[in-house]
């Protein structure tokens, strides 16, 4: 657990003197401020602006956590090659944890940020539905960190970059009558659609059978998929062997 913990330190010392913390503060900052200027003279309905912010979020998110994901592996490889993470300390598992749960903890803080800033200015609803909103856009993402993790250390920040746009524009179109009954098995989509679905209930508790039944089935296959990568990846990274720079 001390090995641990200080790996989450080193991490942390890492990131301070980069974009990294500052990143999860102004993006949050601004988006719910241009969110709450913009809604402040629009004529939706509250619905349609709570939902509207929660997907533009749940959309962009991707494409964050593929920069994001290729920082953390550039700095490792800046690094000697990669030296310090396959040789730096006994356990390899460890330093991958640490890694991961770094990045988790930042992604928490800025999506408590974010919609809790937008929660402050637009008090339409009770903050219980934010708080659930918090709740599914940090569950939704966690495959994506476990995904881009993988990917920026195995191919380079090119190749997460590069996922990370393709996968917000599939969240986009996971929207769209294209994601009807595929969603479930598109990891980029659960956010988006979770977050559609929270909003939807919330205004229509008469009809929310149906929207409970499409949480309770996402939700299932999110956990499922998300714990089948988590332990893959750990066997992955004990194995690792480094690799040549692609950038």
């Amino acid at each position: 657990m001390q090995t641990f913990i200080r790996c989450i330190q080193s991490d942390y010392y890492k990131f301070r003197h980069t974009f990294m913390l500052w990143i999860h503060i102004l993006i949050p900052l601004v988006v719910s401020a241009l969110f709450l200027s913009y809604y402040s003279v629009s004529t939706w309905k509250p619905e349609s602006k709570i939902s509207g912010f929660l997907e533009a979020i749940s959309i962009s998110f991707p494409l964050v956590i593929g920069l994001i994901c290729s920082k953390a592996a550039d700095q490792e490889s800046q690094a000697g090659n990669f030296q310090t993470t396959l040789c730096g300390i006994k356990s390899r598992s460890c330093m991958y944890l640490s890694k991961l749960v770094t990045l988790l903890l930042l992604s928490a803080f800025s999506v408590l940020l974010t919609i809790g800033v937008f929660a402050f200015g637009f008090k339409t609803v009770p903050y219980v539905l934010y708080i659930e909103a918090v709740g599914v856009v940090l569950a939704g993402n966690i495959f994506l960190y476990i995904l881009h993790l993988f990917v920026s250390f195995q191919y380079g920040s090119g190749a997460s970059i590069g996922l990370g746009i393709a996968e917000s524009l599939i969240s986009a179109l996971a929207l769209t009558g294209l994601g009807d009954g595929k969603w479930y098995y598109i990891p980029c989509a659960w956010s988006v659609r979770l977050c559609d679905y929270l909003v939807y209930i919330w205004f229509n508790p008469s009809i929310a059978t149906i929207g409970n039944a499409e949480i309770e089935k996402g939700a299932l296959i999110a956990l499922f998929t998300s714990c089948f990568a988590f332990f893959a990846s750990i066997l992955w990274f004990r194995n690792w062997e480094g690799r040549k720079s692609y950038d």
